[in-house]
């Protein structure tokens, strides 16, 4: 088994894992997304998912079909939050919340950032080991480990509790009393229905370094502004298979030659693999390595940059996704051969990505029926 070494390069992770770095994606999103106007619930309930200004209708019906409404209201302490519905992408559900309060502080804006630390996400007992063992198949396919090997990862797993569900808080608005914000929690798509339960407790106003606008980095508190505890139990109801693709088609990328290897879309994002076609030794330029005489030296940040520019639907339209967060990342095994280039990029707005025909990679066209299509 190859031992492999991994490079990140670019602005953004590749999923929001901590309170903070939510609420700093967010509020990046709200700024990318075109100022189109909502065409029904789930466009209203999440706006910073984007909307097709061409066909607002369209954006609606993607989200509706990945979506569940919830309609639930919860009080506690003066403090009232309904959850309206979810989405989810298959790897990731969100939910739309409103939260009424008198008490709330001026400082409390959609800018704010808020401590989470408190909140869980939490499936029933039985229902989330057989979500682990699923999970752990897809996860260790490649690996080839042996049924007792499986067995000691999923006993390991087990005991860490469902901490693989931790959501992030991320707020949207406010006007008067009434604040809207999203939750964030890490579900794949391996069981149908899966029943969740949101708790919330505690969100507390995060202090900000003076001038910039950051969060202070040792997360001092700036006031509890919503002390709950809350609780909502509700079942998502449905998702939108991804698309999947692999194969061998090459592409030249600027001094660098690539082979893509496999292609993935979801209504939210895509995502490709390339591995660099080079012949003899490979040395990856950064901000730890000199180039070296001898091998042909690679940049990770001018070489290879980001450059999942969009792709072209079925129609023929093309959509335009450079302004939209994504993520480069580089795979090097130890032994510097079969070195890839991961690129991920989220959509403008919500796509069906049955309808996606190819993607633009640095300018070149490259047609998913070129691929072989691994979900028919």
């Amino acid at each position: 088994m190859k031992t492999w070494k991994r490079m990140i390069s670019g602005l953004f992770a590749l999923v929001l894992l901590a309170s903070l770095a939510g609420s700093a994606l967010a509020a990046e999103a709200k700024t990318e997304k075109a100022a189109a106007k909502p065409a029904g619930q789930f466009t209203q309930w999440f706006p910073w998912l984007g909307t097709d200004p061409a066909a607002p209708e369209a954006s609606e019906a993607v989200l509706a079909r990945m979506g569940t409404v919830i309609n639930q209201t919860k009080t506690a302490g003066g403090e009232t939050l309904t959850l309206g519905g979810a989405v989810w992408d298959g790897g990731a559900a969100y939910l739309s919340f409103t939260a009424k309060s008198a008490a709330f502080p001026k400082e409390l804006t959609g800018k704010s950032w808020v401590y989470d630390d408190e909140c869980a996400v939490k499936m029933p007992e039985k229902q989330f080991g057989n979500y682990l063992r699923k999970w752990l198949e897809g996860k260790t396919g490649d690996e080839e480990l042996s049924k007792e090997e499986m067995e000691q990862r999923y006993q390991n797993m087990l005991k860490q509790g469902q901490v693989m569900f931790q959501p992030t808080v991320a707020l949207d608005g406010r006007e008067g009393n009434t604040v809207t914000f999203h939750v964030l929690t890490l579900v794949e798509d391996v069981l149908e229905k899966p029943e969740l339960t949101l708790h919330l407790e505690n969100l507390t106003l995060v202090g900000t370094e003076a001038g910039t606008g950051k969060p202070q980095l040792d997360g001092k508190s700036a006031g509890t502004v919503l002390k709950g505890p809350f609780d909502f139990t509700f079942t998502l109801e449905r998702t939108i298979p991804p698309v999947n693709c692999r194969g061998s088609v090459p592409v030249a990328y600027g001094e660098v030659p690539l082979l893509v290897k496999s292609v993935s879309a979801s209504p939210l994002q895509m995502a490709v693999t390339c591995g660099i076609d080079v012949q003899g030794p490979v040395n990856l330029v950064d901000q730890r390595n000199e180039p070296v005489e001898g091998k042909m030296n690679i940049d990770l940040d001018k070489d290879l940059k980001l450059a999942l520019n969009g792709l072209w639907t079925k129609d023929g339209k093309y959509v335009d996704c450079k302004e939209s967060m994504g993520v480069t990342g580089v795979l090097s095994p130890a032994d510097e051969e079969g070195l890839k280039v991961n690129w991920s990029r989220k959509f403008p707005y919500p796509i069906d990505p049955a309808q996606v025909s190819a993607v633009d990679i640095g300018g070149t066209r490259v047609e998913l029926s070129r691929l072989e299509r691994l979900d028919g």
